[in-house]
């Protein structure tokens, strides 16, 4: 693991405090746009045939809406993009179903409607107020299903502009591949989504958010399963009269850039202890080599200057080594590699004790 997780975080979250929503592919949206805006346009065409001449004048509303779009999600204005696209499609449905009759299958695009307001892909619900409306909207979608229905049944909607049963037919089976093709995609887009959610939030679980290591909880995890033989304690030595003196900003910085030098050797698996201890673990070579490895880490550490806003410091560090012999669990592992720690500190610092 490297420190681009921890830029990584940082921009997202700096980026959620601005907006509050994560939309990231801009995209994938203006593809959306402009297959809405591709099939309206054939729309007019159907309209125009059929001598619709109130769906002709709306279906132009509705290009007219789908070309605002494109400005809505240029300028990040997603939300207002999504729920635009709700209305203009909500009216086409009920109006297109009252002059063009029931039997066109234009009532079938309020089932992709709901899915899309349920789905957090497409309508993120992060408020109490967020979350009501779209229950409202979800309602409002059933009852005009339930409504148009049962003005179909009853003979309530329009027969001036009824289309005729081939018209009807074709669109019916058009509406109904297009909408459920919708349900489909919508569908695959939401399960890739949560995937790539759950990944984020699992990296997010078991990492450091400061310096990109994994965290103490699960180095620990990764010491217990993967049976890691060798293992050394480290610990920042003075770190406290470093943040005392110039500030936890430039604390911080060392801490950082010392998981940089840490994780840029593949041979060894890294996470941050606590504060300014971190561990490190090994399970290829012998104790030895790993022993001189992390000479050379503390030699690495106590030879880099950081520097920090104009400031250039020197810092040194303190290790504590151990080895699993026969019948020691994991916490002897760790006790005895604290110990030795320990044993650093009493003797100067700046060293590794490993025996």
């Amino acid at each position: 693991m490297d420190n681009s997780y921890n830029n990584f975080f940082l921009a997202n979250y700096i980026k959620r405090e601005k907006t509050q929503y994560d939309f990231e592919d801009k995209e994938l949206f203006n593809k959306t746009i402009t297959s809405f805006l591709f099939m309206h346009i054939i729309l007019e065409g159907i309209y125009a045939y059929s001598y619709c001449t109130p769906m002709i004048y709306i279906n132009l509303v509705s290009i007219g809406i789908y070309l605002i779009e494109y400005y809505f999600n240029a300028t990040g204005h997603t939300i207002i993009m999504v729920w635009l696209a709700h209305f203009e499609i909500y009216f086409q449905i009920v109006l297109a179903t009252y002059f063009m009759g029931y039997k066109c299958g234009f009532w079938l695009w309020l089932f992709p409607c709901v899915f899309s307001v349920v789905t957090p892909y497409f309508m993120p619900l992060y408020s109490k107020v967020q979350s009501f409306s779209a229950n409202i909207l979800v309602f409002i979608y059933i009852a005009t299903f339930i409504a148009l229905y049962g003005f179909h049944e009853n003979g309530y909607l329009s027969t001036r502009f009824l289309a005729s049963d081939s018209i009807s037919a074709f669109l019916f089976y058009t509406n109904a591949l297009i909408a459920f093709s919708v349900l489909i995609i919508y569908n695959t887009i939401y399960s890739v989504n949560i995937k790539q959610n759950a990944k984020q939030l699992n990296i997010m679980a078991n990492t450091d958010y400061l310096t990109g290591l994994y965290n103490r909880q699960h180095i620990q995890k990764v010491l217990y399963e993967d049976n890691y033989k060798n293992i050394a304690i480290m610990d920042v030595d003075h770190f406290k009269n470093i943040n005392d003196k110039y500030g936890h900003l430039l604390g911080d910085h060392v801490l950082t850039e010392i998981a940089k030098m840490i994780s840029s050797r593949t041979e060894i698996c890294a996470g941050r202890w606590g504060g300014e201890e971190f561990l490190l673990a090994n399970k290829d070579l012998n104790y030895e080599d790993f022993c001189h490895t992390i000479s050379i880490i503390c030699d690495e550490i106590s030879d880099q200057v950081f520097s920090y806003e104009g400031v250039d410091i020197k810092v040194t560090s303190s290790f504590g080594t151990a080895t699993y012999t026969k019948d020691m669990t994991p916490y002897d592992l760790l006790k005895e590699a604290d110990t030795r720690l320990y044993s650093a500190k009493q003797h100067g610092r700046n060293t590794v004790i490993s025996a």
